[in-house]
């Protein structure tokens, strides 16, 4: 058996017996300095690991919100007070690259927030680049079941309650012509 008489940490070999009583304490003293250092480099790894997360994060982010404000510039329609239905149908959803307008009792608004309720394919598609006030009145998405008939009072305060959620929701372009 090899054992050193030194009390240096490592001085020992793996097959020698225990340490002598007086270097029990520099031994173990060693050991916990050893521990200690593994913690050191684990959280050192652990706090570098993050911050190269949140550095990451916060560039996509950043990323995110630059497409956001793009897009948003993107489909922002200008108000204006002459609206024409037929000025509606080219955005009826059907381009991606466009925005989507839906009048409503003299109104125009634009809902391209929710593209993907009015956008192609969307449950509501049919109300999206045109005058949808009798639609809505009407509770219906089939203009062919559109009587023609004059709306009733309580049609209208459907109309008007539809109004007043969507100038709350969306962005108000301005006035719809009669037609």
């Amino acid at each position: 058996l090899k054992t050193s008489a030194s009390c240096r940490p490592g001085a020992l070999t793996w097959h020698a017996p225990p340490p002598p009583e007086a270097c029990v304490g520099r031994w173990m003293a060693a050991a916990w300095m050893d521990r200690a250092r593994h913690a050191a480099i684990a959280l050192a790894i652990y706090l570098a690991a993050s911050e190269a997360k949140r550095l990451v994060d916060d560039w996509r982010a950043a990323r995110a919100v630059k497409r956001r404000k793009e897009l948003e510039s993107k489909m922002h329609m200008d108000a204006r007070d002459d609206w024409r239905e037929e000025d509606l149908r080219p955005y009826d959803g059907s381009d991606a690259e466009r925005p989507i307008l839906i009048g409503i009792d003299g109104r125009v608004f634009n809902v391209w927030r929710a593209r993907h309720l009015y956008g192609a394919n969307g449950a509501y598609e049919d109300l999206a680049g045109k005058d949808a006030t009798r639609l809505l009145a009407k509770h219906s998405l089939d203009a062919s079941q559109d009587d023609g008939a004059e709306l009733s009072e309580y049609e209208w305060e459907i109309v008007h309650g539809w109004q007043e959620y969507f100038a709350q929701k969306y962005e108000d372009c301005g006035k719809l012509a009669r037609s």
